[in-house]
């Protein structure tokens, strides 16, 4: 970005011996280069959220402080005109076109010819000069004719002279609508027709500009021949300024009730007061690019817009900040500065230069009209003006001078260069820090008389001094080495004796602890705070006043003002310590000398402050009154998927509330799932500060928190969830104020697969699932009670048959076998019961989350079916057909043994079968509880019933009693 920031001083204009203002505004220069569009710029607006709008050569050109856009019309041709309107319309004029640019529902520019309402005769006309506005009618201004459009019914009417006479000039103002023809000269427009004024302007005479001057006056500018004053019947010419007279003005601006400002073919830029008299002029050789200025226009934060032969200017003319550099065209550092017998004079690293000031004009001196010359005998390096009594004083490296008229005479230089002077309160002495110590003068006939200093004194360079003389102290410091306490005589006429304090005295470090006078009280600063000395304990402690109000700043110059305000430097900023609350001058971050840092508060109005450029004059009065709010706006938000989604391309309709994209104001944005990252950009109105300017983002429904604060002016987000979001951006501006916050919602889509209707797929196939695995389950069931049965019986077969064939003993060790066989049995039996009971556990499981998810379906189709499913699932729970099938398999291993107990003892219930069946098959109590499903608690309960009915005895055990019995 080619941005040249210029602040140049005070120098002879090219075309006219005439003075300019001592100081200069702002200037930023935006060359075609840069901003890729046309050279020239014929005319300019502001819409309500900051966007600028330019009239240019390559077409309609907009900025808002991030992003150079351009809008060609239909036949791309040069746009001289343009006119934005309250609802939002911008109305161009180019070559044979006139229409309007209006924001679509993404925000983008799109445009509507107006020549299809235009009788086919009459679309023959050239460049459109100028767009104005009247009620509902639209005037327009070509080379030979100005028509008007109607917008309630788009009805035309044209406006030719009776000899066809070139139109020259077209222009509202107030309530009046004048134009210029070579036949008639000014006319007004009233009733539907064009009246001559009573009073005329030289028939030579072209009008360029047309303002309200007054409550009853209009001022007209004009290209050769001057300004005019037109009242209700009469015409007269302003007064101007001199070198105004030969300039040909093509453009003017009122931008104030008091002044206004006038742009020359050639001459640059005029700023007069309303009565002619010259305020300031800007040209090239103090800042503009160019001194043909076509159009100017100022915004809504009071800086100038000029549009030139060749680029675009901002022009910061009111600013509280403008820079002093005496020297023309050269960069001078500025170390000090002082006002003395209504003479400004500045310090700089190549001698003082000094310039008159305007007395009873103007109480910001930078509006002074003065020329800068430099004082004899002071070339070299200058780092301090003082101002003592009637003595005006400067220290520089050369030595020490005093300042008469026109030069300045040397006092003393045998201890090398001299830092800065002190007045010795009540004496008429006077202390200066030199690089070799402290040098004492004696006050005589308006002059100083130097001390012979000892050669046994203090031998130090002491930048910074101030004197005490409640205890004949001078205190001095030194960045480097820390703080010297000399003691004076009482008289102030010698040193008597030096006392070096360093971090054993109190000190935080030995390095940059600088010492100051405020408030009648010697105080230190240091890296971390303020310290004030206390005598009592010999040692330095933080200041019990200054030390709560600057906590461990590290401040390297400090002065006090005539209303008590203290002004204050660090390495890298500027403040004020007002009222008890510190007040930086973010404009001023950086700009300093470092290690030199100075400031003198003449007054309220100009506070002047050293620099690498020069000597920068300050308003404080007038900077408390400028501190308008800025505005966020998105530039741009694309939604990015397999190709970019333009969501908003920065244009909004007026009256949208939060500065919104139109989005804002209707249902959010829905986008399907491939869209599932998003960049935004946004900007705030306040160009000429935009490096100062920070953001903080949110996305709702993803970042749980704002973003910390960041110069970025974009954000991207990628791979989001499906979801709702609002995007959330504010500003803070240099103060430290915050805007509002904007936002812009929009719902990212699932995927198909993340819909309801299919989670109700997923469901319905989870519950087929199911129902596949009980039918494979029970075949299972019924194929291991199959194989059992067949196994009972060739075991069955064996045994009888070896019954018969061997004797007792290989029936003891069949018996035997069989017993173990039989074993291995129960165990399987007691593997198949505890299927059975994980496959209850999860049907009902199932039935449970089916049930659940039953509730959620709205379709009744669905839940039909569903609950068809439920009710398979609950008669398959209540089915006695496992545990029938498991009895006749057990008494097939056991002898009928539940059907011989049941006979015995018919009170018995299933429940007490089952616990006697697993006793059979000795499983453990804990093992019969999780068949069951019990506790084991419950378990010994059913044991206890169990023997209540077997009428057993208390030390009878139920296991033997249920093993013997047969």
């Amino acid at each position: 970005m080619k941005i040249a920031t210029l602040l140049l001083a005070l120098f002879p204009c090219f075309f006219a011996r005439a003075q300019n203002s001592i100081a200069l505004p702002e200037v930023m220069n935006f060359t075609p280069e840069f901003t890729k569009t046309g050279s020239q710029t014929w005319q300019m607006a502001e819409s309500g959220s900051g966007t600028v709008y330019f009239a240019n050569n390559a077409g309609l050109v907009t900025y808002n402080g991030l992003e150079w856009k351009t809008f060609k019309v239909p036949n791309k041709t040069i746009v001289r005109s343009l006119l934005l309107t309250a609802d939002g319309k911008i109305y161009v004029g180019a070559q044979g076109e006139i229409g309007y640019f209006f924001p679509d529902r993404v925000g983008n520019l799109v445009y509507t010819s107006l020549m299809g309402h235009i009788e086919p005769a009459d679309r023959n006309f050239g460049d459109v000069w100028k767009i104005v506005l009247q009620g509902q009618h639209l005037f327009f201004r070509t080379y030979r004719k100005i028509y008007e459009i109607d917008l309630s019914n788009h009805q035309v009417t044209t406006y030719a002279t009776t000899r066809n006479a070139k139109w020259d000039f077209l222009e509202i103002a107030g309530h009046r609508l004048l134009a210029c023809n070579e036949e008639q000269g000014l006319v007004s427009f009233k009733n539907g027709r064009w009246t001559p004024l009573p009073g005329q302007i030289p028939k030579e005479a072209i009008p360029t500009a047309l303002m309200a001057f007054g409550k009853d006056s209009l001022l007209l500018t004009t290209l050769r021949n001057g300004i005019y004053i037109i009242t209700e019947n009469h015409l007269s010419k302003l007064p101007v300024a001199a070198a105004l007279q030969s300039a040909q003005i093509y453009t003017a601006l009122k931008t104030d009730e008091e002044r206004f400002a006038v742009g020359t073919v050639s001459a640059g830029i005029f700023l007069l007061h309303r009565s002619g008299k010259l305020i300031r002029h800007l040209s090239m050789e103090n800042g503009l690019q160019n001194n043909n200025v076509l159009s100017l226009y100022k915004d809504h934060r009071q800086s100038l817009w000029a549009g030139l032969d060749n680029g675009i200017d901002l022009i910061n003319y009111m600013a509280p900040l403008q820079l002093i550099a005496p020297v023309p065209r050269t960069r001078l550092a500025g170390y000090t500065a002082g006002i003395f017998k209504n003479h400004l004079y500045i310090g700089t690293s190549d001698g003082i230069y000094y310039a008159p000031l305007e007395q009873g004009v103007h109480r910001d001196i930078s509006f002074s009209q003065g020329a800068f010359k430099k004082l004899a005998n002071t070339s070299g390096q200058v780092w301090s003006i003082a101002i003592i009594g009637n003595l005006l004083l400067t220290g520089m490296n050369d030595g020490a001078f005093i300042i008469n008229t026109g030069s300045a005479q040397l006092l003393e230089r045998r201890l090398g260069g001299t830092w800065l002077y002190r007045a010795v309160p009540g004496r008429s002495k006077i202390i200066s820090g030199t690089y070799s110590g402290i040098q004492i003068y004696d006050t005589k006939n308006n002059t100083l008389v130097p001390v012979r200093m000892p050669d046994n004194n203090l031998r130090e360079s002491l930048r910074f001094i101030e004197v005490d003389t409640s205890s004949h102290t001078v205190w001095a410091s030194h960045p480097y080495r820390g703080i010297y306490r000399i003691q004076m005589t009482p008289n102030f006429d010698r040193e008597l004796a030096v006392e070096w304090l360093t971090t054993k005295q109190g000190l935080p470090t030995n390095n940059n602890n600088f010492v100051f006078k405020i408030g009648g009280k010697i105080v230190f600063a240091t890296e971390q705070g303020i310290y004030e000395w206390e005598e009592h304990l010999h040692r330095f402690k933080k200041s019990t006043t200054y030390g709560p109000l600057f906590g461990n700043l590290s401040v390297k110059f400090m002065t006090e003002d005539a209303k008590g305000r203290i002004w204050f430097a660090t390495e890298k900023n500027m403040g004020v310590l007002d009222g008890g609350h510190i007040q930086y001058i973010p404009e001023l971050d950086g700009q300093l000398i470092a290690g030199f840092e100075q400031i003198y508060p003449f007054d309220d109005q100009n506070i002047l402050i050293n620099s690498s450029k020069g000597i920068y004059h300050f308003n404080f009065d007038s900077y408390k009154h400028s501190k308008i709010a800025i505005r966020v706006s998105f530039n741009k938000i694309q939604a990015i998927g397999t190709r970019d989604s333009l969501l908003f391309n920065g244009y909004s309709i007026p009256g949208q509330t939060g500065n919104s994209p139109p989005p804002f104001n209707r249902e959010e944005i829905r986008l399907p799932a491939v869209f599932n990252s998003f960049h935004f950009e946004f900007t705030a109105d306040d160009i000429m500060y935009a490096d100062k300017i920070q953001y903080s983002y949110q996305l709702k429904g993803f970042d749980p928190d704002w973003s910390a604060w960041s110069a970025k002016t974009v954000k991207d987000y990628t791979n989001l969830p499906y979801g709702k979001y609002r995007f959330l951006i504010k500003a803070k501006d240099r103060w430290g104020q915050e805007t509002a916050p904007i936002s812009y919602a929009f719902e990212i889509l699932p995927r198909w697969y993340q819909t309801i209707p299919a989670w109700l797929g997923y469901l319905l196939l989870a519950g087929w699932l199911v129902y596949l695995l009980h039918r494979m389950q029970r075949r299972r069931l019924q194929k291991q009670k199959a194989k059992y049965e067949k196994e009972q019986a060739q075991l069955k077969y064996i045994f009888e048959l070896e019954n018969e064939r061997s004797g007792m003993k290989i029936i003891q060790l069949q018996k035997e076998q069989l017993e173990t066989k039989v074993q291995y049995k129960n165990k399987e039996l007691a593997t198949t019961t505890m299927h059975l009971y994980k496959r209850g556990r999860l049907l009902g499981k199932i039935k449970e989350e089916v049930a659940e998810g039953v509730k959620q379906i709205s379709n009744t189709t669905e839940k039909k079916a569903f609950n068809r499913l439920i009710k398979l699932i609950v008669e398959e729970e209540k089915s006695e057909d496992d545990w029938n099938h498991f009895s006749i398999h057990f008494d097939q291993v056991h002898n009928n043994f539940l059907h011989n107990i049941k006979a015995a003892y018919p009170t018995l219930t299933p429940s007490d079968m089952k616990i006697c069946a697993y006793v059979k098959m000795n499983l453990s109590s804990k093992e019969i509880a999780q068949l069951l499903n019990i506790t084991l608690k419950g378990v010994e309960i059913a044991r206890y019933r169990l023997r209540k009915k077997f009428s057993l005895a208390a030390n009878q055990s139920l296991s033997d009693f249920i093993q013997e019995f047969s």
